[in-house]
């Protein structure tokens, strides 16, 4: 209608231009719209447990990253399954089951049997039934909804665990430190101790955490701990296995005892013992012992035409050098250097092999 009015030139030209147009904004397709992807967070890793009197700890690391390796920020979650069956019915190759789902949100609220730190979770169970295998799985969920793939599944034959073993001793040896203990006498509930398979020995240096000593369960009631250094403090507690159905229950652990670990047997030959020349005497310096932390150093010297030779050190060396100053001009000398150990036994151990300088300043 607004052509009307219009010469026939202007109305060609506008009627042209109104095709363009139209044409131009009908024939471009618009794409799909393209959705973000959601991130998902890694598996959880395999879940760990603990026996702690009649009940259980289920402990698993909270993961920092998702699958894409980028961080994982938002972190809602857990979704924690649990399933149960007789064990006398219980079919190992039949698809799980779990009859228990339970939510576990990072803020809370606070609750008795749940324990969230920084980097893992800590669940306790209580009254499992003994002679039922217990099955667990843990699954991450991100506050989009996103959720990592299940962990591998725990399975777990429940039944009493062992008393703790008790009177754990530790005694000085050669070789190292002898730990032994007092067998467990019963399971929890007093009855006769069935099933015992041996025992876990942990052990911690200074204020760090607790790990395992033995590879393999340890079948008598003491154990030789020979990887120890000289000066520090460890501490030990022992802990009875009891074999349920292929699985391994431990009992709680037995009383917990610290040491500070001192070699009674003399220490190595010193090595890498050097001398030369310096402004007032003869210089020697010589390697440290790493495997121990010895009290001092004694140093031995004879001329060479000696046969024994004589310590000239009073009172032990510090440090990894010394100098001698009482030395003659033209006189061939041969030194020797021994460590001494850590009190109370202060043991030297054998001289290095000799050094021989012949002092022309």
């Amino acid at each position: 209608m607004f052509l009307v009015g219009l010469p026939l030139k202007k109305k060609l030209t506008v009627a042209v231009c109104l095709f363009f147009l139209f044409n131009l904004t009908a024939c471009g397709k618009k794409a799909n719209p393209i959705l973000p992807m959601k991130a998902i967070p890694n598996v959880v890793d395999p879940l760990s447990y603990q026996v702690k009197g009649k009940s259980l700890i289920i402990t698993w690391l909270i993961p920092k990253e998702n699958t894409d390796n980028s961080p994982l920020t938002d972190l809602k979650g857990f979704k924690f399954l649990k399933g149960e069956w007789p064990t006398k019915d219980f079919c190992p190759t039949c698809p799980e089951q779990f009859q228990e789902t339970r939510w576990i949100d990072l803020k809370g609220p606070e609750l008795p049997d749940i324990k969230i730190e920084p980097d893992q979770i800590q669940l306790t169970l209580e009254k499992l039934k003994p002679g039922n295998t217990y099955m667990f799985q843990v699954t991450a969920v991100t506050k989009k909804e996103a959720a990592s793939k299940p962990s591998k599944t725990l399975r777990l034959a429940w039944d009493l665990p062992l008393t703790p073993p008790t009177e754990l001793q530790m005694k000085l040896d050669q070789q190292g430190l002898l730990i032994s203990w007092i067998p467990s006498s019963s399971l929890l509930d007093g009855s006769v101790p069935e099933g015992l398979s041996g025992y876990n020995l942990e052990r911690k240096m200074e204020k760090g955490p607790w790990n395992k000593v033995n590879t393999q369960p340890i079948e008598k009631t003491a154990y030789l701990d020979s990887e120890l250094q000289e000066g520090v403090t460890y501490g030990y507690r022992v802990k009875a296995l009891r074999k349920v159905s292929g699985n391994l229950l431990e009992s709680e652990g037995s009383e917990e005892k610290e040491i500070v670990y001192t070699r009674i047997a003399p220490p190595p030959p010193v090595e890498d013992l050097i001398a030369f020349l310096s402004p007032n005497g003869v210089e020697l310096r010589w390697q440290g012992i790493d495997s121990m932390i010895p009290s001092g150093y004694h140093v031995y010297k004879k001329m060479k035409d000696e046969k024994t030779p004589r310590r000239i050190t009073p009172e032990t060396v510090k440090e990894t050098t010394f100098e001698d100053r009482q030395v003659k001009t033209g006189a061939t000398y041969l030194y020797s250097v021994s460590a001494v150990g850590s009190p109370p036994a202060l043991l030297e151990g054998p001289r290095s092999k000799e050094v021989e300088i012949t002092y022309n300043p």
